[in-house]
């Protein structure tokens, strides 16, 4: 018997004949940790936390909760024994009721102890939705029924939280605040949680760990910064978008050359054969700035990103590179203008495919 609190086990996701993920395996060690899956719509990801929560049935692999098993081809525990909550993206508020009476619903139904639930208004101020709490969801904004239907999830303090896209229609200003104090109450309280999200940002703040999910499988399950540094293909590279990849013939244990760049050196993620022909991921902040250097490029673009600008580059071979400069750096430049780059150039982990 596995010692982990939650565990996936060589899973095929349907939704009725339809594979939507297969052969999926992952596992949640400790009570309370937060785990983020990432992939383009309609990938399956929302099948996966339908199927945790025993609305979808397996025929393959098993599913387990704190040592029992809860789906596998000869069971499925109902949904209402599994003690889940899942939140979808889209408005799940029963429209009869007020947006209190829908919050409360779910701990009136499982009896949920007050020990056991976390307490209302604290919840209430984490979502500021106090102001709503008499209101009907058709009164209410998407964004409002959405935070309300966290709420819902939450009070209950469920052995495992399932959350399908929780703050997609949450504003910008609002939901980095709201991310960090729903991340404080799922730690404080130790409710294990699954997230589904689009958004790459949001998954390396609250996750973990973070699973890729691309052409119906699990390409990656790592540590967030794993994930975004040390990429293990080149389709998560593409779906990430935080990088490109370039041409480059390895010349050392410890260095490859590159016709733009010329020499770069650092540590190999993975040995390559000497004279081997590479793919080499450059992110934004493998290069640096330098306007004394004799290595510049032509400026074709620049983002302002409040605490940093990405400049596009492009190369003789006519490579767009994006580098990354501090937002406080006091000279800017403008399109067509010259950008110098640091050399010599050395990146601590060369990722290469």
């Amino acid at each position: 018997m596995s010692d982990n609190f939650f565990e996936i086990k060589n899973v095929d996701f349907k939704i009725g004949n339809k594979v939507k993920v297969k052969n999926v395996s992952f596992s949640i060690e400790k009570e309370g940790d937060i785990i983020c899956l990432l992939g383009p719509s309609g990938i399956g990801k929302t099948t996966i936390l339908r199927t945790i929560a025993g609305l979808e049935n397996i025929n393959k692999g098993s599913i387990a909760l704190k040592g029992k098993t809860l789906s596998s081809e000869n069971i499925n525990i109902e949904p209402e024994k599994r003690n889940i909550s899942l939140a979808f993206q889209e408005n799940s508020l029963f429209p009869h009721y007020t947006v209190k009476k829908n919050i409360l619903l779910g701990a009136e139904r499982n009896e949920i102890k007050k020990d056991k639930s976390i307490n209302f208004e604290e919840l209430i101020n984490l979502l500021d939705i106090s102001h709503i709490l008499n209101k009907f969801p058709h009164e209410i904004s998407a964004g409002e029924a959405q935070r309300a239907s966290l709420a819902r999830s939450l009070i209950t303090k469920p052995d495992l939280l399932l959350l399908d896209e929780p703050l997609s229609n949450v504003d910008q200003s609002f939901k980095e605040e709201i991310q960090e104090k729903l991340k404080k109450i799922l730690k404080n309280s130790k409710i294990t949680t699954i997230i589904v999200t689009h958004d790459s940002y949001e998954a390396f703040y609250l996750g973990s760990k973070c699973g890729i999910i691309l052409n119906q499988e699990l390409k990656q399950f790592d540590d967030p910064y794993n994930v975004y540094h040390l990429p293990n293909s080149v389709e998560v590279v593409n779906f990430l978008n935080r990088g490109i990849l370039i041409p480059a013939e390895v010349t050392s244990p410890k260095s490859l050359e590159n016709k733009d760049l010329g020499t770069i050196t650092g540590n190999f993620v993975k040995p390559f054969p000497i004279g081997s022909s590479v793919k080499l991921l450059i992110q934004p902040e493998d290069l640096h700035h330098d306007d004394t250097s004799n290595l510049k490029f032509e400026v074709i673009d620049r983002k302002f990103r409040g605490t940093n600008f990405i400049y596009t580059l492009k190369t003789p071979t006519n490579t767009l590179i994006p580098v990354f400069v501090h937002s406080h750096h006091i000279h800017q430049h403008e399109v067509d203008e010259k950008f110098g780059i640091k050399r010599p150039i050395h990146i601590d982990h060369i990722v290469c495919f």
